[in-house]
């Protein structure tokens, strides 16, 4: 049986003075994330979960420079670039929720 997990306690990460992103990654795993996105080698001390973290930073970056996520000029923030939608400048968005249903991603984990 699959059951839906809900992305609830997401954080907003700086990943560089310009770029931040929303993740549940763990706080104490923030710094190999950063480090994996700049492009940083991974660290042989680190254990399981921060290598995982730096992985997730380098596939990011990785993303990032194909094209496949783009930062929002609204507010720094790395996104998909297949959810964003582009507006005339003298345009608004349609709704005032724009931009708040980026992270309703379902994912189905077997229970």
């Amino acid at each position: 049986m699959f059951k839906p997990i809900q992305n609830r306690h997401l954080m907003v990460v700086d990943l560089t003075d310009k770029v931040s992103a929303a993740t549940n990654i763990a706080r104490e795993n923030h710094a190999a994330l950063r480090s994996g996105f700049v492009g940083f080698p991974p660290n042989p001390r680190w254990n399981t979960t921060k290598f995982c973290a730096w992985r997730t930073g380098c596939q990011w970056r990785d993303a990032l420079a194909q094209g496949t996520m783009i930062v929002r000029g609204t507010d720094s923030m790395l996104v998909p670039a297949l959810e964003t939608e582009v507006y005339p400048e003298e345009e608004e968005p349609p709704s005032s929720n724009y931009g708040k249903n980026y992270y309703s991603v379902r994912v189905l984990q077997v229970a």
